[in-house]
């Protein structure tokens, strides 16, 4: 009987061993989860991380735009100097471009950016002996005339405040992008400047093809040239010629998906205006197929025209009414 016993009280102890340190192993797992990392040097407890390149910027800055625009007319500041409550004030800057403090009078703030009016006050404190150290903050309250427009071929176009200096690219993007019909030159109207400024997207250098926007500006972004292919094809109408590309007459025959089985390919036409120059081109299609002709390459504005087997040499009346149709048909986006 005794024999018996023993065995399952053995088991019992057993039992209440394995119980006792599965606890600990759980009171030691919960524990070590409830320990938090201290948070980074410079970082409160409980708050988000704030890297150090996402301050100072805005959506409308990039990487190689972050500084500040410079102050101008109409700009309404909050001047205060640290411990000497009397100097601080909420001013505009007049139509001169320029501010007033008291004890040191008027101040040239036109073309500074806040930290420079900030290092300007400070050193003018400090000459006349008003403020032993003085600790100058310029905070822009309201930004007036920082602002430049842009039409043309972006998707968004309208005005946008520049709260930083930007580049032509940032204005572009923030204006929702360029369209499937933009082209790569642009001008800039800037006040003060009898010429506008003539932008080729395509240039590699990015000083010419990228450059600053300054308050006021307008930018205008102009259409793609058009290629017009009308007569006996497919579907006649116009081609965008991609800004990042050319455009042959085989390719633009191609976009017009082919010529009709009636067409005449001998008498087919280019017809180009070059600085009001009407220049018409012969075509035979037939050879440049065969590559017994050179493809040309086309310039915006070309129209191509394939008249029909039964269509009589092109005459002044006959050309006047393809110029009058292409300026009708539809405009196509290449594919």
């Amino acid at each position: 009987m005794q024999s018996t016993k023993f065995p399952a009280r053995l088991c019992f102890f057993l039992f209440l061993g394995a119980v006792s340190q599965a606890q600990v192993r759980e009171t030691g797992r919960v524990q070590v989860q409830a320990v938090q990392p201290p948070p980074p040097a410079g970082q409160a407890g409980n708050g988000p991380a704030v890297s150090e390149s996402s301050l100072g910027r805005d959506s409308f800055s990039t990487n190689i735009t972050g500084t500040r625009a410079t102050l101008g007319p109409g700009d309404l500041l909050e001047i205060t100097v640290f411990d000497t409550p009397e100097l601080a004030q909420r001013t505009r800057v007049n139509g001169e471009g320029k501010i007033s403090m008291p004890l040191i009078g008027e101040i040239a703030a036109g073309g500074l950016s806040p930290n420079e009016l900030e290092r300007t006050i400070r050193s003018k404190l400090i000459e006349a002996r008003f403020v032993k150290d003085p600790q100058v903050s310029v905070f822009v309250a309201e930004y007036a005339g920082q602002t430049a427009f842009i039409t043309g071929e972006v998707n968004k176009p309208g005005a946008y405040s520049l709260l930083r200096s930007h580049r032509l690219e940032d204005l572009i993007s923030v204006a929702g992008g360029l369209t499937a019909r933009a082209g790569n030159s642009v001008t800039i109207a800037r006040e003060g400047e009898p010429q506008p400024l003539h932008i080729d997207l395509s240039e590699p250098d990015q000083n010419q093809s990228n450059p600053e926007i300054r308050p006021g500006d307008n930018v205008t972004v102009a259409q793609s040239g058009i290629v017009y292919v009308l007569g006996d094809v497919e579907r006649p109408g116009g081609f965008i010629i991609d800004r990042r590309s050319s455009l042959s007459v085989m390719q633009a025959l191609a976009l017009a998906e082919g010529i009709k089985s009636s067409a005449s390919l001998s008498k087919a036409r280019l017809i180009r205006t070059n600085q009001e120059q009407r220049e018409e081109i012969p075509l035979d299609l037939r050879k440049i197929l065969k590559s017994q002709r050179p493809d040309i390459p086309l310039q915006a504005g070309d129209i191509i025209f394939v008249p029909g087997s039964l269509t009589r040499g092109l005459g002044r009346r006959t050309i006047d009414t393809i110029l009058a149709t292409a300026s009708g048909v539809a405009i196509y986006a290449r594919p």
